[in-house]
């Protein structure tokens, strides 16, 4: 039995002057968050909102930058 994998997006994430965009594709939210723990070494107080997708169809996610 394989495990489906999903796109987990945090939008607002670790704000400071401007908010910031996180993803990852893993099994679960506790994988995801691991992930991005890994990369950036640090686990930000604020990840903002979350959604979930199942790899199963198109998704495109886009977020302005500036200030």
């Amino acid at each position: 039995m394989t495990s489906k994998l999903w796109l987990y997006v945090w939008d607002g994430f670790a704000p400071d002057h401007t908010n910031g965009l996180a993803f990852a594709i893993a099994k679960d939210e506790i994988e995801a968050r691991e992930i991005i723990v890994k990369d950036i070494d640090w686990n930000p107080s604020d990840w903002g909102d979350l959604s979930i997708h199942l790899l199963d169809k198109s998704f495109g996610k886009a977020v302005g930058g500036g200030g």
